[in-house]
């Protein structure tokens, strides 16, 4: 069982993928930014409440952390508020009760050794604050650093910790609060960065997980077993999706096969990202979980809570606005974030149906106005993970019609539809049994 049928995920990726480039570059201006100062929007509220007790463990990926390209004079992006965003995520798991934090892969933009030294810094203090912070390299990681200074940056970070490393990649095993992190190095990052004495020799780019590598992740899920303590594991690349199995930018090498290696062991959930949207995926009595970019719409990142006998995840919007209060910021972006990230939205959505429905001028004003706004809140719903919940309601907008009278014929109707057909509850959260 997945979100999405694996026909369509191709086709969905590089939809998300645009509408995230839309959001992430913005259109707002400074003035655009003093005018506005507004209410913030009414929060996203959880679909599913987290469970009482237990270990909470907060998820991020695709951070692309960079602080080179800061510049808020100009237009305004999510890309312009990316330190900030870092900042307000590491104070939303803290103050949603994480005690741990779980990177999975392309912390930084463009793996620069600046970049990473920078983000570490923020790790450090946020440590200090008390959240235990664990990461995994990502393919936009390394290149301009290798494996051993990846290795070296993040070594407070999960490496210096380690229960064991895995000699030939960056995956490494940890034993705390009763359960086991078994992080693993996905690699599909440049083959000059690969300089640890025993990785095997690789001619191509793309993901992998090298036999040597299989082999001692095995021996990790053995001492798992023998201790009698569950087992969380974590990569970059995916498993489950359909694209992830075929050469391209998402394959795994390998990726089957350490899946069936997860079934056979019981680990009940993989953590992901790379794709850099939210999805659930179950197949064969394993769940994979990916989580969103950052950057993305919402921004936001995935809760864990972890008692003996489950696992529950479910999605979390950054509260930037109260991060934004709390330190004092003047900004009326950040002070507003989703209200602000809701109007990129809805410029986005106007966009496209405007493009659409210049074909044979098939739309009036106002029914331009009335697909926009059916297109934008099946979007908010879509990454809300509500979608599955709010799919009647939606349907019965008098956008529905106008949105489907242009739209028939492009990807985006296509899509929509196949939005419908698939969506899914899992996306609002879910409760995975772990077996004793």
């Amino acid at each position: 069982m997945s979100t999405f049928k694996p026909y369509f995920v191709t086709v969905l990726i590089g939809i998300l993928a645009a509408l995230i480039i839309f959001l992430s570059l913005g259109e707002a201006s400074q003035e655009d930014r003093k005018a506005s100062d507004s209410p913030a929007a009414t929060e996203v509220k959880q679909e599913i409440p987290m469970l009482p007790g237990g270990l909470k463990i907060a998820v991020g990926s695709d951070l692309h952390f960079d602080p080179d390209n800061t510049d808020k004079s100009k237009e305004l992006s999510a890309v312009v508020y990316n330190p900030e965003l870092v900042d307000a995520l590491l104070w939303d798991a803290r103050k949603e009760g994480a005690e741990i934090l779980l990177l999975t892969g392309d912390v930084v933009n463009g793996g620069k050794i600046h970049r990473h030294t920078a983000l570490a810094e923020k790790l450090q203090q946020a440590e200090k604050d008390g959240l235990a912070i664990y990461v995994l390299p990502g393919n936009h990681d390394l290149g301009p650093v290798t494996q051993t200074e990846f290795a070296e940056v993040y070594a407070p970070f999960g490496y210096e910790e380690a229960f064991s490393r895995d000699p030939t990649s960056l995956s490494y095993c940890v034993f705390r609060d009763d359960v086991m992190l078994l992080m693993m190095d996905t690699g599909g990052y440049t083959v000059s960065a690969i300089d640890l004495s025993g990785a095997p020799d690789r001619s191509a780019v793309y993901a992998f997980l090298s036999e040597k590598t299989l082999q001692w992740a095995e021996k990790m899920l053995r001492e798992a077993e023998t201790r009698k303590v569950p087992v969380l594991c974590a990569g970059h690349y995916n498993l489950l999706p359909a694209v992830s199995r075929e050469e391209g930018g998402f394959y795994l090498e390998n990726g089957t096969r350490f899946a069936e290696l997860l079934r056979k062991y019981s680990v009940p959930l993989y953590l992901s990202g790379h794709m850099h949207i939210r999805s659930v995926y179950q197949e064969n009595g394993l769940t994979e979980l990916l989580t969103e970019y950052l950057l993305s719409y919402p921004s936001g990142y995935s809760l864990l809570n972890l008692t003996g006998e489950s696992v529950q995840g479910i999605p979390r919007r950054i509260d930037v606005e109260g991060w934004a209060a709390e330190n004092g910021s003047d900004d009326p972006v950040l002070l507003h974030y989703s209200a602000w990230q809701q109007e990129e939205l809805k410029k986005y959505c106007r966009s496209a149906v405007e493009a659409m429905a210049q074909r044979d001028h098939v739309l009036k004003e106002n029914e331009i106005e009335l697909a926009a706004d059916f297109f934008y809140q099946t979007m908010d719903a879509f990454w809300a993970g509500t979608l599955s919940q709010q799919g009647e309601t939606l349907t019965a907008l008098p956008g529905y019609k106008e949105f489907f009278h242009c739209a028939d014929g492009f990807t985006f109707g296509r899509w929509i539809r196949e939005m419908f057909e698939s969506a899914s509850p899992l996306m609002a959260g879910f409760t995975l049994q772990i077996s004793s």
